[in-house]
């Protein structure tokens, strides 16, 4: 890249390339979908554990989550389900019985 200019001005300075001083530009203009919650838990003898978390916004179907065994030796299937109300977020996971399983909620989209 070459210098156009001591004094910081001309076609490549940065005060030219700053945008709109109105211009917002949050985390979420950069990172794309967010993660929202991640954490793990430990299943019941019968294979199942209900986590609730505070209410997050918009619907149920804006969001993913996901699941995994812990166990890197004899990992199992898992299942993971998001319902949502006015007051709360739950998270139902199904597995193995007595298993850990870790767990993660993205919220979709793009940040456009």
């Amino acid at each position: 890249m070459a210098v156009t200019s001591i004094t910081g001005t001309g076609i490549g300075a940065a005060v030219n390339q700053k945008g709109s001083e109105h211009m917002r530009l949050g985390a979420e203009k950069l990172i794309g979908p967010r993660v929202v919650a991640a954490d793990d838990a430990t299943l019941n003898g019968s294979g199942v554990a209900t986590i609730k978390l505070p209410a997050l916004s918009g619907s149920a179907a804006e969001y993913c989550v996901m699941a995994n065994h812990s166990d890197t030796t004899a990992a199992g299937a898992v299942a993971a389900a998001l319902t949502m109300d006015a007051t709360s977020t739950t998270v139902a996971l199904k597995g193995p019985n007595s298993s850990v399983v870790c767990y993660v909620i993205v919220k979709k989209g793009l940040a456009i």
